[in-house]
């Protein structure tokens, strides 16, 4: 009896083990379609009337990258701020230079971290 209830244990954890790896990765032309969904950080930001040229020469020169993309620059840290400090500080900067420029975020402010930002209207 006893070995007929560890087997039925041991199978149970058998099938519950193999169900937690069963998501199929994508792969091949689905993957690539995956990928050209992906919209870049900058894609986000629109304003009447702008061309992609114009946008990415404001996306620059508010510190933005050449390629949509933003990354805390460690030069600009500040005395005693910690890299978590000066990578939201010049984040909010960047946004609050877009917003100033007369630019609106379109993308997802549901959560209490992206209301918390200025591109989700925090100031």
């Amino acid at each position: 009896m006893k070995r007929h209830s560890l087997w039925k244990i041991t199978l149970c954890v058998a099938i519950f083990l193999a169900g937690c790896g069963t998501q199929v990765p994508l792969s091949g032309r689905a993957y690539e379609e995956y990928q050209k969904s992906i919209k870049p950080y900058i894609a986000y930001w629109t304003k009447d009337g702008m061309t992609e040229d114009g946008r990415l020469w404001d996306w620059v020169g508010c510190g933005g990258g050449n390629d949509g993309s933003f990354s805390w620059k460690t030069k600009e840290q500040m005395p005693g701020e910690s890299n978590e400090q000066s990578s939201r500080r010049q984040r909010d900067d960047h946004q609050r230079c877009m917003i100033q420029r007369g630019y609106r975020y379109t993308g997802d402010c549901s959560s209490p971290e992206m209301k918390s930002r200025p591109l989700c209207g925090a100031p």
